[in-house]
């Protein structure tokens, strides 16, 4: 029986864009990988006292990729399928937004496997949340920065604040209404709020 020929990789992004909202998300869709903009100053949110995760796994900052090293990156690849959850801000504003943050981590490294399967040679999944608050919370320590193994190997990815990536230019990007989510932002009923992940894609080799 002949091999059936390569998938095209606009068919492969259509699929993943398919299989994400099979799967739940409020929406998703495919832009060019290196439209993403990365602004170094966010990663500063991710410094303490703003941020609890910073310093506590392999994947957040200051171990994880920086923003430039992410920059860099970016033209390794073709497209990016970018997804979302949309959440009222009361829920992202508690400890229940942890349980979605683990599903855009999820979310990722399913849409990264599934595109791999596919043919495309390199892939990167990102997703909003620091991991080892949302996987190895009962954990004292990250296996990782002892240079071991992570517990949830391909599960947990880096996060977009640890890499620079501006979820308000991406929010554009994508097409999304605009409801940045802050410590300030109004919690009454109906106000919503988003978070967001991707998945970069080539079937090209880095050059």
């Amino acid at each position: 029986m002949p091999d059936s020929p390569p998938m095209p990789l606009e068919t492969i992004t259509a699929q993943m864009v398919a299989l994400a909202l099979e799967m739940g998300l409020s929406d998703a869709k495919v832009v060019d990988a290196r439209a993403i903009q990365v602004n170094p100053e966010l990663v500063n949110y991710c410094s303490p006292p703003a941020c609890p995760n910073y310093g506590t796994s392999g994947h957040c900052p200051p171990y994880g990729p920086s923003s430039r090293e992410f920059q860099l990156s970016l033209d390794w690849y073709e497209k990016a399928v970018v997804f979302k959850f949309d959440a009222p801000v009361s829920l992202l504003m508690s400890d229940e937004r942890r349980p979605l943050s683990r599903r855009l981590h999820e979310t990722a490294a399913i849409l990264e496997q599934f595109a791999k399967n596919r043919g495309c040679i390199i892939t990167m999944g990102v997703a909003t949340g620091g991991c080892k608050a949302l996987f190895c919370q009962g954990h004292d320590d990250c296996l990782k920065l002892q240079g071991k193994l992570c517990r949830h190997q391909g599960l947990a990815k880096p996060s977009m604040s640890g890499l620079g990536v501006d979820f308000t230019a991406l929010s554009e990007l994508a097409g999304w209404p605009l409801n940045r989510v802050t410590a300030g932002s109004p919690t009454h009923e109906g106000e919503m709020g988003a978070l967001a992940g991707f998945v970069l894609v080539s079937k090209k080799a880095p050059r």
